[in-house]
Protein backbone atom coordinates (compact mmCIF):
# COMPACT_ATOMS: atom_id res chain seq x y z
CA UNK A 1 0.00 0.00 0.00
CA UNK A 2 0.77 3.66 -0.94
CA UNK A 3 0.79 6.52 1.38
CA UNK A 4 -1.84 8.00 -0.84
CA UNK A 5 -3.22 5.28 -0.66
CA UNK A 6 -3.23 4.76 3.23
CA UNK A 7 -3.99 8.57 3.44
CA UNK A 8 -7.29 8.30 1.53
CA UNK A 9 -8.10 5.06 3.62
CA UNK A 10 -7.54 7.17 6.63
CA UNK A 11 -9.77 10.29 5.90
CA UNK A 12 -12.97 7.98 4.51
CA UNK A 13 -12.97 6.34 8.08
CA UNK A 14 -12.14 9.70 9.85
CA UNK A 15 -14.96 11.37 7.67
CA UNK A 16 -17.66 8.41 8.78
CA UNK A 17 -16.85 8.77 12.29
CA UNK A 18 -17.45 12.35 12.32
CA UNK A 19 -20.54 11.77 10.31
CA UNK A 20 -21.80 9.42 12.62
CA UNK A 21 -20.76 12.03 16.05
CA UNK A 22 -22.96 14.72 14.26
CA UNK A 23 -25.88 12.17 14.08
CA UNK A 24 -25.71 10.46 17.51
CA UNK A 25 -24.00 12.47 19.85
CA UNK A 26 -24.19 16.16 18.75
CA UNK A 27 -24.51 17.92 15.14
CA UNK A 28 -22.81 20.87 16.09
CA UNK A 29 -19.74 19.54 17.34
CA UNK A 30 -19.90 16.50 14.22
CA UNK A 31 -20.43 19.31 11.62
CA UNK A 32 -17.59 21.33 13.06
CA UNK A 33 -14.92 18.05 12.64
CA UNK A 34 -16.62 17.50 9.10
CA UNK A 35 -15.68 21.01 8.41
CA UNK A 36 -12.34 20.46 10.44
CA UNK A 37 -11.67 17.87 7.76
CA UNK A 38 -12.52 19.63 5.18
CA UNK A 39 -9.88 22.28 5.85
CA UNK A 40 -7.50 19.98 5.94
CA UNK A 41 -8.15 18.53 2.72
CA UNK A 42 -7.72 22.12 1.02
CA UNK A 43 -4.49 22.15 2.68
CA UNK A 44 -3.63 18.74 1.88
CA UNK A 45 -4.05 19.58 -1.95
CA UNK A 46 -2.08 22.93 -1.44
CA UNK A 47 0.78 21.33 0.20
CA UNK A 48 0.87 17.57 -0.53
CA UNK A 49 1.26 16.89 3.12
CA UNK A 50 -0.89 15.60 5.45
CA UNK A 51 -0.50 15.23 9.31
CA UNK A 52 -1.50 11.10 9.37
CA UNK A 53 2.04 11.45 7.69
CA UNK A 54 3.75 11.47 11.22
CA UNK A 55 2.80 8.20 11.51
CA UNK A 56 2.28 6.68 8.23
CA UNK A 57 5.44 7.11 7.30
CA UNK A 58 7.41 5.26 10.33
CA UNK A 59 4.88 2.87 9.07
CA UNK A 60 7.36 1.76 6.06
CA UNK A 61 4.36 3.56 3.93
CA UNK A 62 6.05 5.36 0.77
CA UNK A 63 5.07 7.56 -1.90
CA UNK A 64 3.89 6.12 -5.46
CA UNK A 65 6.77 8.09 -6.90
CA UNK A 66 9.55 7.43 -4.25
CA UNK A 67 9.36 3.68 -4.96
CA UNK A 68 9.63 4.12 -8.71
CA UNK A 69 13.42 3.52 -10.33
Amino acid sequence: MYLENARALLQGIILLVFAAIAYWVSLPIGLGLVALMGVMKIQESATDWCPSDLFLRPMGLKKRWETKT
